[in-house]
């Protein structure tokens, strides 16, 4: 119970490591969007090149997080970051290549997208090690703070990568990337430093045994996730259309600064949520369900009314509420629903699952924006609310099962 009870520099290096993780998502938004119309690539590569990765973590998330359950999850979580240190450094590299025009667009896509899913399948252990991680080290009782932590960690990074993109970019285009790379080494070796190495003593009649996603202690937690983020990415990927479309700001200088606040003020209301609120209030797991998805459709239903950027402002912030209890919620959730045997394997799912909305969230955000800018928003909404219905009826397991 000692490593249980120790809440120190070890989940410090953690969050840390989860926080340059995030930073090197938002920083391909910021530095390689622009960018790739630079090097010869078009809008529909550019999504590609992002959604190849996306797919390929689906699968290698579940198998580092059952890889952690052999080797540990310190070693997961450091050859995570370690291959994010590599792969970021490949891609940014091969951007590079794209702007000496030493190959052909095409060629270059083809280069991008071989080192995307190389990126995909290394890097898939960050997540699920993290989660497994902090349910080894923290008591059922304080399962959704150690979760919260998690999730504060990606609300860091998302901030943190538009203000590091924005500043060093002016250094060169590409030095925020190859920063990024450099970053992640350092992590990896703070974390292999610091973060206690522990494998999971499993027990022989179950060290054959495979959890499976349809499990039906863990399924409607995967399901959550997978529908939380097809939601939330539907959304994101239209918000500036809506800005402009529905509320008039045509000027692109303002369209820019007025998503950056909308998205901000999501951030930073999740952020602060997960670091405060959640670390000093107990609220059991089960109640978290209970109100997040609700509150979460509330909320979307209400954008689609917005009629000001003040409406529009808040609603966001509110979005980021409700992801900061979603995030504690359906991780805790999930992990005190199997036993210690079992973390490594439903981290992987836990890591999967959001990926698998993320895929499908932008083409159906776009096509139901095609049809009324509205149903995005109401629609998603909608689905909340139903799926905050389902969790009415579901009972969580607030003890370790071991």
């Amino acid at each position: 119970m000692e490593a249980k009870k120790k809440i120190g520099l070890d989940k410090v290096i953690l969050i840390v490591g989860l926080v340059i993780y995030g930073t090197g998502f938002s920083l391909l938004y910021v530095i390689f969007a622009p960018l790739s119309r630079e090097i010869g690539l078009s809008i529909n590569q550019f999504g590609i090149l992002i959604a190849i990765s996306n797919v390929a973590l689906v699968f290698s998330s579940y198998y580092w997080g059952k890889k952690s359950q052999m080797i540990g999850r310190k070693k997961v979580f450091v050859i995570g970051l370690l291959s994010y240190a590599f792969a970021f450094l490949l891609f940014t590299f091969g951007i590079q290549v794209g702007m000496w025009n030493l190959v052909s667009p095409l060629t270059l896509f083809f280069l991008l997208l071989v080192i995307r899913v190389i990126y995909g399948i290394l890097i898939g252990g960050i997540q699920p090690a993290a989660v497994a991680y902090m349910s080894d080290n923290t008591e059922s009782s304080d399962r959704t703070k150690g979760m919260a932590l998690i999730g504060m960690a990606s609300g860091i990074g998302t901030m943190i990568g538009p203000v590091m993109g924005g500043s060093l970019s002016l250094i060169h285009p590409l030095f925020p990337m190859y920063c990024g790379a450099v970053i992640a080494l350092i992590g990896a070796i703070l974390a292999q430093k610091y973060l206690i190495q522990s494998i999971p003593e499993i027990p022989k009649l179950n060290q054959d045994a495979t959890l499976k996603f349809h499990d039906p202690r863990i399924f409607p937690f995967l399901i959550g996730w997978a529908v939380a983020f097809l939601v939330f990415t539907s959304v994101q990927v239209v918000s500036a259309f809506y800005i402009q479309d529905q509320l008039g700001i045509t000027d692109p200088d303002q369209l820019i600064k007025n998503t950056s606040i909308a998205l901000l003020s999501m951030a930073l209301t999740s952020t602060f949520m997960q670091a405060v609120i959640l670390q000093v209030v107990s609220i059991s797991t089960e109640v978290l369900l209970k109100i997040c998805f609700l509150f979460f459709g509330m909320v979307l239903v209400s954008i689609s009314l917005a009629d000001s950027l003040t409406h529009l402002f808040l609603a966001y912030a509110g979005m980021g509420i409700a992801f900061s209890m979603i995030t504690p919620g359906l991780n805790s959730a999930a992990t005190l629903s199997v036993s210690s045997s079992e973390q490594g394997e439903v981290a992987g799912f836990l890591a999967g699952a959001p990926v698998v909305g993320m895929i499908f969230g932008p083409p159906i955000g776009t096509y139901l924006y095609n049809l009324d800018p509205t149903y995005p928003f109401y629609y998603g909404g909608l689905i909340a609310i139903i799926l905050g219905i389902y969790f009415q009826f579901i009972k969580v397991n607030e003890t370790i099962n071991d």
